[in-house]
């Protein structure tokens, strides 16, 4: 538990450093959390939960969930619900094992029971920060889901 006042800091720190600190559109960072998107897209749980650190925490407005295994049990249910997913990096920036990358990402949102009807679109803001552990390959380290923007105003937006 003591790590989750040093998580928040981070989170504060890449917040308040975001606009400074543009990567090239394609860096390594939204290059990962596309190849996510698509596992997503095909309900692949084992590439996601591949990508993601043992210590990951998701945080969206509806929950928040500590540790890859928690992700996996309560996240990934909604892979039929929420799919054909776009996300564009806004800023990024790495330091040394440490990587933040901020995005905006839409998605359809197919209802409860999945199916192929979009119920509505979603706009959403994401901080994702990957770290590097020693030998490893970076990981997904936390996923932070902030606010949903109206967008498609020919389908409801899900609020």
């Amino acid at each position: 538990m003591a790590r989750l006042p040093l998580l928040r800091s981070l989170i504060v720190f890449a917040c308040a450093v975001a606009p400074a600190c543009a990567e090239p559109a394609e860096s390594f960072m939204i290059k990962l959390t596309h190849a996510y998107d698509a596992a997503w897209d095909r309900g692949d749980i084992p590439a996601m939960v591949e990508m993601l650190d043992t210590e990951c925490v998701f945080r969206s407005p509806f929950q928040t969930r500590l540790g890859r295994e928690a992700i996996r049990e309560n996240v990934f249910r909604n892979v039929k619900r929420f799919r054909d997913t776009k996300s564009v990096e806004t800023a990024a920036k790495i330091e040394g094992d440490i990587a933040y990358s901020f995005q905006d990402s839409t998605f359809n949102d197919y209802g409860p029971d999945g199916g192929n009807e979009v119920k509505a679109r979603r706009v959403v803001k994401h901080l994702f920060i990957f770290t590097r552990r020693p030998g490893q390959d970076w990981k997904i380290r936390g996923m932070f889901t902030f606010s949903e923007a109206d967008f498609a105003p020919e389908l409801p937006v899900a609020k």
